[in-house]
């Protein structure tokens, strides 16, 4: 890699960077500045367990991060949140299971925003038990357990191995599964990987802040290990 490359490379990293970790604390803002609301909803079936998160902006998606301080707050079914991200100022919570979540956002000592995500948002999906293994050179259809995608619904299914990743996205309503051609299996080689499902759903807040907006992410994850073979 030549130095100007190198250069470009590390000058837009750590504009990133400065972009990411740009914040104002939600005390320097006037009570009527509206604030962009993001909450997501992550189950990893694997796993067994939900993972919540909160993340507030300035006036609109592309608005400054705010740091929640004072009077202001975020809890997740009734308790703070259990871990902060300062790199994107992200709240999160936890807890074993598949649950439903209330986020209530406490703006200041006399505005409450609350916004729900269901399990009953998302179809239940995963990987079928009967999937084993994959022909590297065959083509074909991999279908997940669960129903065909509805409106503002998307699947993406990975292949990891050894560091190298493929994926492929269905995002077509009344989609049921995803084509894998042998092209896309190029990068891999016969032996064990890791396949991961993604089933994901985005959808409108409850309860807006103005005209800030905002959005709901609700995620089910899974994964398995098979065998690929030729």
């Amino acid at each position: 890699m030549t130095r100007q490359v190198f250069t470009y490379l590390f000058t837009i990293l750590l504009g990133f960077g400065f972009i990411s970790c740009e914040k104002i604390n939600s005390n320097d803002l006037a009570d009527d500045t509206p604030v962009y609301q993001s909450y997501k909803l992550v189950y990893d079936n694997y796993m067994n367990e939900t993972t919540a998160t909160a993340e507030f902006k300035v006036r609109n998606s592309s608005g400054v991060h705010i740091k929640l301080v004072e009077d202001s707050n975020v809890k997740f079914n009734g308790e703070r949140h259990h871990d902060y991200w300062p790199l994107f100022h992200e709240y999160i919570w936890k807890t074993r299971g598949f649950s439903d979540v209330d986020f209530i956002y406490n703006k200041n000592w006399d505005r409450d925003f609350v916004n729900s995500i269901y399990t009953d948002d998302i179809a239940y999906t995963t990987i079928p038990n009967d999937l084993e293994e994959i022909d590297l050179f065959s083509s074909g259809r991999l279908y997940w357990n669960g129903s065909p995608l509805s409106y503002d619904e998307s699947i993406t299914i990975s292949i990891e191995q050894s560091g190298t990743t493929i994926s492929k996205t269905a995002g077509r309503r009344n989609s049921e599964y995803i084509y894998l051609d042998s092209d896309d299996m190029r990068n891999l080689y016969p032996g064990p990987a890791t396949i991961h499902l993604e089933r994901e759903k985005r959808y409108r807040l409850d309860e807006e802040d103005g005209y800030a907006g905002g959005k709901k992410i609700i995620i089910m994850k899974d994964k398995k290990q098979i065998y690929l073979y030729e």
